[in-house]
Parts: structure tokens; C-alpha cells; sequence
């Protein structure tokens, strides 16, 4: 694997031994369609926890893309950290900082949503991790919460982003893509088109739909159902799901889950989007009503930062 990348590029992260001389393997801690991620402990320390990603080497790409962007990313607090690499005959194994608390995910099956406050604290981290990779040129492509570590006893959290296996750096070249995760992925994605930054604020729209409801906005009885649910782009706020779910929220859902890709707003907008920068206090006091948000062009845009948002969208 190494030797496919630059000379010299990972060459310093590249481990002298063997694995097995370091390290124990304990459990696995999740499967993907690229590789294999183990708990494992240092053998000369019985407290020293560490993740285990194994790639195939038939999967070369997808390494070679997560190392370079683990290269960036060891410069932002919300990523997760890569330690050490063993190039292997027919593997890599990533040695990865350990997320004692497991991933979002879990934490929605156990609660089904979250509470407006704590959906935020996590949006927030989640945009400030996606604005460091596109002021870097890489687009994640696959933003969701089985990729959002959560490092501390939730609530009160620190996450950090995880798999870069599909992320990509964007150049001059039209990217065309079709992966990821079916329930998040963009138009764009799905019909085949150019991908672009805003691919990724896509799936921080319906990140945020299902971090306060626990419900997908597009999902459909099979993938292929889904999919063309996303393409049409029919953006629906059931009276069920939402008539707690405050308008700032809302708001930021709808500029995010826009069809045409230039029209969403970009990652450090959304930063000073009026839901991000709000308290639990605001938030009781806006809840939303339902009955007087049947018109979709009526955004809080119109009336809140308006100018703000129109000067950085252009």
C-alpha cells in the first residue's frame, strides 16, 4: 500500500514491528463494506484502548483516501486520530484513538431522538468538523451518526468524525460518485451528477431531521424507493413529528435539503444559522406552529439575518 502512494507520503506512520508484538485484540466494534474495525489493548498495558481498522488490500483506494485525509485532519479537535499503520502482505491495519462511548447511532436507538439542545451541541461540532474539510477540499460523502464517535458519558459530549473511506479531494476533475449511506445521500449522488461541497450539506439536512425525530425524511420500503424519494426531493414536516420542533430548526432543515446543490447553504453559514446559535430558553419560546407553516417560501431567512445569508450564498 505504501509503496503505490508518494514516496515518503505515509512512510513516517508506517509501524517497525508486528502487530500481533504490540497489540491484543479484544471484540469487534463494527463491520463496513470496506473493512473491519476491532477493539484492541496495548500488551504492556491493561488500560490502553485503542480502535483496529483492517482493510483489505483489494480496497486500496478507499485507504489511500482515509490516510490522506487522516494526514489533515490530525489538525481539528473533531476528528478522530490515527496513530500508527501496519502495511501488511494483504491488509492495513489503521490504529485508531478509541471512542469509549460508541457512536450516535446507539444513542438514537436507545432514546429515539434527542432533545433540541443536544441535537444541537452535536450539529454544531459535526459543521465545524465538515467546514475544516471543505476549506481543505475534501468532501466526507458520508455524513451520518454510525460516523459520529461520541468521546465523553453523553450528554455532555465531545464527538469526533470518523471513515473517510469515501471521502475524496475535490480538484479540477468533474467528481462523479455513487456511494454512501442510502437514507442520506444526495440528488446529485443519486442521479449521477457532479459532486461538490454541497453534496455534504445535504446529508447535514437530514442529519439534523433525524437527530429531532428519529425518522428519515425520505425513507422508503427499499432502497430503490428511497432513492427516488430523494430525487423528486418532496420535503415533508409531518404535524406528528414536528409540532415541538422549533421554526429555527426547521429553517436550517430547508435550506440545507434544497435539490439544485448551489442553493443549499454552506457549512460555515449554517455555523451562524439562528438554530446553531441558540439556547435551550429560545428554543421553548420558539416552538413551532405548525398550522402557520404551510407556506414554504415563509423562512425565517426573510426576516432573520436576511442580508447575511444572501451576501454569502452568492
Amino acid at each position: 500500500m505504501i509503496q503505490t502512494a508518494a514516496p515518503g507520503e505515509f512512510t513516517h506512520r508506517c509501524a517497525k514491528v508486528s502487530f500481533d508484538s504490540i497489540y491484543n485484540i479484544t471484540e469487534d466494534l463494527r463491520r463496513g463494506r470496506f473493512s473491519v474495525v476491532k477493539k484492541c489493548i496495548k500488551k504492556d498495558s491493561s488500560d490502553e484502548f485503542f480502535a483496529a481498522k483492517i482493510i483489505k488490500k483489494r480496497h486500496l483506494q478507499q485507504a489511500l483516501n482515509e490516510l490522506r485525509v487522516f494526514q489533515l485532519s490530525c489538525k481539528h479537535p473533531n476528528f478522530i486520530k490515527l496513530y500508527q499503520v501496519f502495511d501488511l502482505p494483504t491488509e492495513a491495519i489503521f490504529i485508531l484513538e478509541y471512542a469509549k462511548q460508541g457512536d450516535l447511532q446507539l444513542i438514537l436507538e436507545l432514546e429515539g431522538y434527542l432533545e433540541e439542545s443536544q441535537a444541537i451541541h452535536i450539529t454544531k461540532q459535526v459543521l465545524e468538523a465538515v467546514a475544516f474539510l471543505h476549506e481543505n477540499k475534501v468532501i466526507h460523502l458520508d455524513i451520518k451518526p454510525q460516523n459520529i464517535l461520541l468521546m465523553e458519558k453523553w450528554p455532555s459530549t465531545e464527538i469526533k468524525l470518523c471513515d473517510f473511506g469515501l471521502s475524496r479531494i475535490l480538484t479540477n476533475q468533474c467528481l462523479l460518485e455513487i456511494s454512501g449511506t442510502t437514507d442520506f445521500l444526495a440528488p446529485e449522488v443519486v442521479n449521477y451528477e457532479p459532486l461538490t461541497y454541497a453534496t455534504d450539506m445535504w446529508s447535514m439536512g437530514v442529519l439534523i431531521y433525524v437527530l429531532v425525530t428519529g425518522h428519515t425524511p425520505f425513507g422508503g420500503t427499499t432502497a430503490l424507493n428511497t432513492q427516488s424519494n430523494i430525487a423528486q426531493c418532496i420535503l415533508d414536516f409531518p404535524e406528528d413529528l414536528f409540532e415541538k420542533i422549533s421554526k429555527t430548526c426547521i429553517d436550517l432543515i430547508k435550506n440545507l435539503i434544497v435539490r439544485i446543490p448551489k442553493h443549499r447553504i454552506t457549512a460555515n453559514v449554517s455555523l451562524k444559522h439562528p438554530w446553531i446559535c441558540s439556547n435551550e430558553e429560545i428554543l421553548l419560546k420558539n416552538s413551532f406552529d405548525y398550522e402557520n407553516n404551510d407556506n414554504d417560501n415563509n423562512t425565517l431567512l426573510s426576516t432573520i439575518n436576511n442580508n447575511q445569508y444572501e451576501n454569502n450564498n452568492n
